[in-house]
């Protein structure tokens, strides 16, 4: 009787680790969506967010910057410029592999403060060989997130500096 009770609860204990591992599992891809703009709303004046992007996207080169409608993208990077991964940064990628990044500030308000939301889409291409059609790859979106961070820290840094 007491065999059958312990190994009826360690059949409970392997069922429920099982089941639960599955719904974080689908829980985190539901969270992480593949090759969708990564947003986040900052609540800031949108010249000091302004500011804030044109200060974190230094390093990148410029294609388009307008001020008025809100809109900045990258030309192509490629070769050492791209982006590094920090799990790994050893990772090499073929010389036909470039992205863009195109940010886009939208004014708001909420509740009388004012609010801009920022949206970070990173569009990546492989040309495998010069007649080839260029590829499509999705973005992780890691990058999309290090910049919107480099925004809030830029933002944090001058309130701080401002007090």
């Amino acid at each position: 009787m007491l065999k059958h009770l312990l190994r009826l609860m360690t059949a409970l204990v392997l069922v429920g680790a099982l089941t639960g591992c599955q719904t974080a599992t689908d829980k985190l891809e539901r969270k992480l969506k593949v090759n969708e703009p990564v947003v986040t709303v900052y609540f800031a004046k949108y010249e000091e967010v302004e500011t804030a992007l044109k200060t974190a996207m230094v390093h990148y080169p410029t294609r388009v910057d307008n001020t008025e409608a809100g809109i900045f993208e990258t030309d192509f990077v490629k070769g050492d410029s791209r982006f590094k991964r920090p799990d790994k940064p050893n990772e090499e990628y073929t010389s036909g592999y470039r992205y863009r990044l195109i940010v886009r500030l939208v004014r708001g308000n909420d509740a009388g403060r004012s609010a801009v939301k920022v949206v970070v889409l990173k569009q990546i291409e492989l040309a495998r060989d010069f007649f080839a059609t260029t590829e499509t790859i999705q973005s992780d979106g890691l990058e999309e997130r290090v910049i919107l961070y480099r925004i809030g820290r830029e933002l944090r840094i001058a309130r701080a500096l401002q007090k």
